[in-house]
């Protein structure tokens, strides 16, 4: 019969309380449970089931009712639907055989949720088999349940893990078992996974010494305590032979000791077969793509002949329009004068002369701003107070722009000198200003600013410009702008954005020669419609600065001192003529020499020698510098000029000339170059 059969069963109660046996029994269960939810005790004969306080409180039952006695119905009624079939069968079953009795189950409790607990307890048995009683304890598992569920989904989770990752996984112990794999080790091992759990791999090598092999690495990555990556040859169950990539490393314990190890292999057979074909098909491609990159050069050498030459074609237009119209003016005034002359009309003489010098002083500024582009004109630098020089310029600079446009100066305290040829640098200034003018038709402002900037290596890189300190002189505009294409052919020769015959196009590109041959560089940044900003930086100079130099004239006597005497060294003849007839109507003696050579048998000689002017460049194997260091040689207090078209910046040693050493660039006046030479006589 059905331990809940019958009304009578239902109905039976009995009215004292558990004696002290049963007390006992139900905290020596408690002690010996967890986290308990209650004791129950069952006195089988009598039928009377009666449980504690903390199991009433569970399950919402009064205390005092729980003490006299429940029918066992009311209790199961709390359990799930789905567990009461398999509970009622449970203790059927173990009061029928008596002992030990642990049932897991969900039930109902007050807040009206199911949770799983786990009934522990055991039915006593008399000598004669009758049931007697059935003590127990309540558990609650529901943290454990919750635990196991989620272990259950990890494992599951990692078992699809490992199934899909492609190749072979697998771990073993330090003895080399296997304790776990994938199905992809059916495909190097030949069996499936649990035909050789818990047994040593190896065993199913036929090749031993492959074996011994393998065998040895594991044994080196489980005592190094190090993942090892490695590819190794061996024989399928079949014979065929395959490339594996293995990626071994250690097996630890929750303490971090090594208790064995984890390994993945892939089959890369197929790879390394392609990496052939790849390497011969590289192979042939780099022997193609040889002749095809030697093939490119020789078009972007075409290419880069052919953007110099355009390049050239541009230069030496600029330079043919404009000569042809300076050498127009020279011949044309000079064929007038053989003209006039030759009628004895001496009148109007003074025009054509004017007209030819001013022509030919054009040529010469022409002259000097390609030099100064080319980066080969003759600089006199100096330690420079940039600061000095914008204040002394400010008045000239106001008056050039005229009244229409406003002029501010923003200079830094304490800027740094720079050693630049003061003149070249007023030069550009001027032009700056005079550019920013022109492009502020309708009026505007001109903002000239010094800077102390010290650029690292990112700044200097995207300015051209060695990494170090530097000074800034920088003229802004609140003028038209440029575009971007504009921008980039700003500093080309000849390129001007001005109507013909406004400007030569060789302003900006005058100031970028000038300033790279200064060791800096020039950057512009304009936005159109907004303005132009452009930026000259110099070099940091540590010495002091040079104080101006008191302007001198001396006026030519006409009568030198008897005997003074200069030799002339020049290759080019109607120079050197020049020179000559200068020297000679200032009453000095003259001795001539068209290279270096001929001018050394005459320094190396007894005659006096008071100046000695030499051109720079000079044929015949000793330039102008060479053949004036051996006459410091052999005559040490020598007066030296130089007078060049050109000054190359290792010959002149960078603009540093030694005492008693000048220089005159060509084409000179006449009056600088008298001027020059009685000076230099005078001081010696």
């Amino acid at each position: 019969m059905s331990v809940l059969d019958g009304d009578a069963r239902d109905r039976r109660r009995l009215d004292t309380n558990p004696g002290e046996t049963e007390d006992a029994e139900r905290v020596q269960l408690a002690l010996a449970a967890g986290a308990i939810i209650g004791t129950w005790f069952w006195d089988l004969p009598s039928d009377r089931f009666t449980i504690d306080e903390q199991f009433a409180q569970a399950f919402g039952i009064d205390p005092s009712r729980g003490r006299q006695g429940l029918s066992l119905q009311q209790v199961i009624e709390t359990v799930h639907p789905e567990d009461k079939p398999g509970l009622i069968v449970a203790i059927e079953d173990v009061i029928a055989r008596g002992g030990a009795f642990a049932h897991q189950y969900r039930v109902r409790r007050m807040d009206g949720r199911y949770y799983w607990i786990e009934a522990n307890g055991r039915v006593d048995r008399a000598p004669d088999g009758t049931p007697l009683r059935f003590p127990g304890v309540l558990l609650d598992i529901e943290g454990r349940r919750a635990l196991e569920a989620e272990r259950d989904r990890a494992t599951a989770l990692l078992r699809s893990f490992i199934e899909a990752v492609p190749g072979v996984v697998y771990a073993k112990d330090r003895d080399g078992r296997i304790l776990m794999a994938n199905r992809g080790t059916t495909e190097l091992i030949g069996k499936a996974p649990d035909a050789y759990l818990g047994r040593n791999e190896f065993e199913y090598f036929d090749d031993q010494a492959m074996a011994a092999r393998l065998r040895a690495t594991d044994q080196g990555v489980m005592e190094r305590g190090e993942r090892e990556e490695t590819e190794e040859e061996i024989r399928r169950p079949d014979g065929t032979p395959s490339v594996w990539l293995s990626t071994k490393a250690p097996l630890r314990d929750e303490m971090g000791a090594v208790v064995g190890l984890v390994s993945t292999a892939l089959d890369i057979t197929e790879r390394k077969a392609v990496e052939r074909q790849n390497q011969a098909l590289n192979e042939l491609l780099e022997t193609r793509m040889a002749d095809a990159i030697a093939e490119r050069e020789r078009a972007e050498d075409a290419l880069r002949q052919s953007h110099k030459m355009e390049a050239v074609g541009q230069l030496t237009g600029g330079l043919a329009h404009d000569f042809n119209n300076l050498l127009a003016g020279i011949t044309g005034s000079l064929e007038m004068l053989q003209t006039r002359v030759a009628q004895g009309r001496l009148n109007d003489l003074e025009r054509y002369i004017t007209g030819a010098q001013g022509a030919a002083k054009r040529a010469a500024a022409l002259t000097h701003r390609l030099l100064a582009f080319s980066r080969r004109q003759t600089l006199d630098p100096k330690p420079t107070d940039v600061n000095r020089l914008v204040s002394d310029m400010e008045e000239l600079i106001r008056r050039t722009v005229g009244p229409h446009i406003r002029v501010a100066t923003e200079a830094q305290a304490d800027l740094w000198p720079t050693f630049v040829d003061s003149n070249q640098l007023e030069n550009a200034l001027l032009n700056l200003c005079i550019n920013a003018r022109d492009a502020m038709p309708d009026g505007g402002q001109i903002t000239i600013e010094t800077d102390n900037c010290h650029m690292d290596e990112r700044a200097a890189r995207e300015r051209d410009l060695e990494p170090g300190e530097y000074v800034s002189l920088c003229v802004s505009d609140t003028g038209t702008g440029m575009t971007a294409d504009v921008i980039e052919r700003a500093f080309d020769p000849f390129f001007t954005t001005k109507p013909i015959g406004v400007g030569t196009g060789l302003g900006l590109s005058m100031i970028y020669g000038f300033a790279r041959q200064s060791g800096g560089q020039v950057r512009i940044d304009s936005v159109p419609g907004q303005g132009t900003r452009v930026c000259i930086h110099l070099p940091r100079h540590d010495a002091d600065t040079a104080q101006p130099e008191a302007n001198v004239q001396l006026e030519a006597t006409g009568r030198a001192e008897a005997g003074t005497t200069v030799l002339v060294i020049d290759d080019e003849p109607i120079v050197r003529m020049l020179v000559v007839d200068v020297l000679e109507d200032l009453g000095y003696t003259t001795i001539e020499a068209g290279d270096g050579p001929q001018g050394m048998k005459v320094i190396a000689s007894d005659a006096r020698i008071d100046l000695l002017i030499t051109d720079v460049g000079l044929p015949n194997g000793m330039n102008g510098r060479q053949v004036a260091d051996a006459a410091r040689a052999l005559r040490p207090q020598l007066k030296v000029l130089f007078v060049t078209g050109y000054a190359e910046s290792a010959v002149l040693s960078h603009g540093h000339l030694e005492p008693g050493m000048q220089v005159v660039t060509k084409p000179f006046d006449i009056a600088v170059l008298t001027n020059r030479i009685e000076r230099m006589i005078a001081d010696s």
